[in-house]
């Protein structure tokens, strides 16, 4: 049974959604609809395998971080959970892989994977995907063309049909997901022809950093993407090397820098 946490998400998600007026259909472009509709500024960097992505509080700043050597479909999850993080309010966080995982129970990130699902795969529009194209049970190939559709991984769009309870047969469930396990998802969305989103996240793949137009040739713009070191930096902004150091640690930003 979906838990306090799980239900505020989705909630904050939904008034998210209307705020930007994204509707309740696929969401075309999630990394412009929330720099120009929610006043959030976000880097996509080559970070450590050990940060899938992080919210950075930052008075008058607030920076969400996405692991861009992840594949498109999990940064949009990422980008998603931690936009989570800022309209919920909960403060900095960086974010390791685990903290996407369904068994996790910290409530922060509980509700922030609640309003990441919500936001890409509102349940109104799976339930009514379900009513109008799936037919007496959940197939493999509804999973998928759902999943391209909405810009998220066959194995998100399998856990919002079974949320969504338009199907419940455990057994049915059970062989979808050995299916994706086995990575027969990627050769059916090929024979069906379904093209993944083409998105600004999908676009600067292989294409590292992106940093926000506002934040280019600026010191932390040229201190996150690794053009200067933090003696630079702290140069640049006519701090002291350990005043600078301490800033970005107290912002939480120091672990997610390029090393060197």
């Amino acid at each position: 049974m979906p838990s306090e946490h799980t239900h505020r998400g989705a909630k904050r998600a939904r008034t998210a959604r209307a705020d930007l007026n994204l509707g309740t259909g696929p969401i075309r472009d999630l990394l412009t609809a929330i720099e120009r509709g929610a006043g959030a500024h976000v880097l996509v960097l080559d970070l450590d395998p050990g940060v899938a992505g992080a919210f950075i509080d930052r008075p008058g700043l607030p920076l969400l971080f996405v692991n861009g050597a992840h594949a498109p479909a999990r940064q949009r999850f990422t980008l998603a959970h931690e936009f989570g993080h800022l309209r919920m309010g909960h403060g900095s966080t960086v974010d390791r892989p685990e903290a996407f995982l369904g068994y996790g129970h910290d409530p922060v990130e509980v509700s922030a994977n609640a309003f990441a699902a919500e936001l890409l795969m509102p349940r109104q529009a799976v339930m009514a995907w379900g009513r109008e194209r799936v037919g007496a049970s959940l197939e493999l190939r509804d999973v998928v063309a759902f999943a391209c559709a909405f810009g998220v991984s066959a194995q998100a769009a399998r856990y919002a049909f079974a949320t969504a309870r338009v199907e419940t047969d455990e057994v049915c469930l059970a062989e979808i997901d050995a299916a994706i396990a086995e990575q027969a998802h990627v050769a059916l969305a090929a024979g069906l022809g379904l093209d993944a989103v083409d998105d600004e996240l999908a676009r600067v793949a292989g294409h590292l950093p992106r940093v926000p137009v506002t934040m280019r040739d600026t010191a932390f713009g040229d201190l996150v993407t690794g053009t200067i070191g933090l003696e630079r930096f702290a140069h640049r902004i006519a701090w002291r090397v350990e005043d600078a150091a301490a800033m970005l640690e107290e912002l939480g930003i120091a672990e997610l820098l390029p090393a060197g």
